[in-house]
């Protein structure tokens, strides 16, 4: 059995077995999920995507909280300014073109964040050296979650100005 990892918590297992499934079948298993919430997605074909598995690790603790053990993405990362703000904007892009902007990144849809994922990936191949592209993963969690709430606190507004009316 042949594994690959393929970010955001999926594994593509591969048979190289003769008795399993041909070498041209390829499943995608989800092997762990970043929010701890249960997904409705299935498992679906998909073509093989090789990566080493000698990627950068995650660093331990929450995303953008590091007064409580978590960590800030900009430090952690050490990239130039330039190159961070690069990403950012241009992962920022892809989410609007790739993802559902209404919701946060644990509710997006596996369909959604494998081209998202693989342009990203075309767009910035830094991302391909860490394990499951976790800073890509970082980027869209945190500007989902902003955007998301920007959004809730914006109809919450307008609609507190609509009952004062």
């Amino acid at each position: 059995m042949q594994a690959t990892i393929f970010g955001f918590g999926w594994i593509w297992l591969k048979s190289t077995d003769s008795g399993g499934p041909s070498s041209s079948e390829i499943t995608a298993h989800k092997v762990f999920d970043f929010e701890s919430e249960h997904s409705t997605q299935s498992e679906l074909p998909v073509e093989k995507t090789e990566y080493s598995i000698n990627h950068i690790p995650p660093p331990h603790g929450s995303l953008s909280k590091p007064s409580s053990s978590g960590y800030a993405l900009q430090e952690v990362l050490t990239w130039e300014n330039d190159m961070y703000d690069s990403v950012q904007k241009g992962l920022h892009l892809m989410c609007e073109k790739y993802l559902d902007m209404n919701s946060p990144y644990h509710l997006q849809q596996l369909e959604t964040l494998m081209p998202f994922f693989e342009a990203a990936w075309k767009k910035f191949p830094i991302l391909t050296h860490y394990q499951d592209s976790w800073p890509a993963r970082d980027f869209t969690k945190m500007y989902l979650k902003n955007k998301v709430g920007s959004d809730k606190a914006k109809a919450k507004m307008r609609n507190k100005t609509t009952d004062d009316d």
